[in-house]
Order: structure tokens, then C-alpha cells, then sequence
């Protein structure tokens, strides 16, 4: 089957991007869509490094999610119509979220991650979407979150490896935590310390 064929709703948009022409599909509802599931998985193997289990998270909310429309592939595929890159996101009324960001190692520094980045604040409806990095792969994200106003929250050792540390941006609940809890307490603790010199 074709993409057209299966997918409920779908917004294709051209690009084109140093010397290359690629399509950007938003893909509700893709869970009949064998072979895009597949070549998602292949895509994306490498992430396993990082999160070792990635695979059963794809296979045991990602993927399941795709069919109650609370999970969405956004898709760049290059001009032979092979997936290029992707983008995964969770939307529930909870969470606003980016799973996974990844684009083909040859097709990379085209514009590809900056399009299905914009994309997907446009299917999240935010500006502000959370979203959690490795620390190793930082760097190489750094410019994109940047210029999509990301903001640092906290990270976390061991998160998803022994020895990984994983960045976390735009969570709220961490910027209200920060703003109503700790520095109330922080200012206390600094008050009492004054009051004892």
C-alpha cells in the first residue's frame, strides 16, 4: 500500500535542501502501515545505543498509540521516497511531547531536523513541547533547540543507561517546582542562616 492509502489524515509539504528534494508527511493513525513501521525501526536502530530499550518502548506504546491517535509520525522522505528522517510525538491532553528525532547519517546538515522540528510544533500545537536528550548527543542538537527557544529544565544521571545523563527541556511542572517550592525554601534557609550570624 501506498501512503496515501492508509492514513486517515496527512499533510505533505516540498522542500528542498542542498541539493536535495525531500517531502515532510505528518502521519496520523499509521498503525496498518507495516512497512513505515519498519523502516522506522531501521532507521532508528542506532537510538538503541543510547536508550537500550527503545525497541520495546516503539513496539509496546509507540507503535499502539498510532491507532488512538496519541502518537504521530512526522516522515521526511528523500526524492526516491526512502525515509530520510523522522520525527516521533506523544499528544495527549497530558503531554505534549518529542519521542525521537532522527535523520539518515547521509541525508544529515540538509535542513532535514530543523523541518520536521518546526512540523511538529505545528502538530503539537506548542511552542514548548518536552523533550529529554542524551548528553553525548547534545552538541549535535544544541543550534536546533536553540533556535526553537527550547529551555533547559534539569538532567538526570542514569536515566536511561548506569552511566548516561539525560538533559530535559521545557517541562513546567520543573520550572513551577523551581519557582514555587525550592527558591521559597532556598530563601527561607538563606533568611535563617543571615539570622544566625
Amino acid at each position: 500500500r501506498g501512503l496515501g492509502d492508509v492514513y486517515k489524515r496527512q499533510t505533505v509539504c516540498c522542500c528542498k535542501g542542498n541539493n536535495m528534494d525531500y517531502k515532510i508527511q505528518t502521519v496520523h493513525n499509521a498503525a496498518d502501515d507495516l512497512p513505515l513501521c519498519k523502516e522506522i525501526v531501521e532507521l532508528t536502530r542506532p537510538v538503541r545505543k543510547t536508550y537500550p530499550e527503545y525497541g520495546k518502548w516503539l513496539e509496546e506504546k509507540f507503535f499502539p498509540g498510532l491507532k488512538d491517535g496519541s502518537r504521530i509520525i512526522i516522515a521526511a522522505k528523500d526524492e526516491t521516497g526512502r525515509l530520510a528522517g523522522t520525527i516521533l510525538l506523544k499528544k495527549t491532553a497530558e503531554e505534549k511531547k518529542i519521542c525521537c528525532l532522527f535523520v539518515r547519517q547521509d541525508c544529515r546538515g540538509r535542513g532535514i531536523a530543523g523541518k520536521l522540528m518546526q512540523e511538529s510544533l505545528e502538530v503539537l500545537q506548542t511552542d514548548k513541547p518536552l523533550l529529554s536528550i542524551a548528553e553525548k548527543n547534545y552538541p549535535q542538537m544544541q543550534k536546533l533547540l536553540s533556535l526553537h527557544h527550547f529551555k533547559f529544565s534539569y538532567r538526570k544521571n542514569g536515566a536511561y543507561t548506569t552511566n548516561g545523563t539525560e538533559y530535559y527541556f521545557n517541562n513546567e511542572a520543573t520550572e513551577i517546582l523551581k519557582k514555587e517550592v525550592l527558591s521559597p525554601l532556598l530563601a527561607r534557609a538563606l533568611q535563617r542562616h543571615e539570622s544566625l550570624r
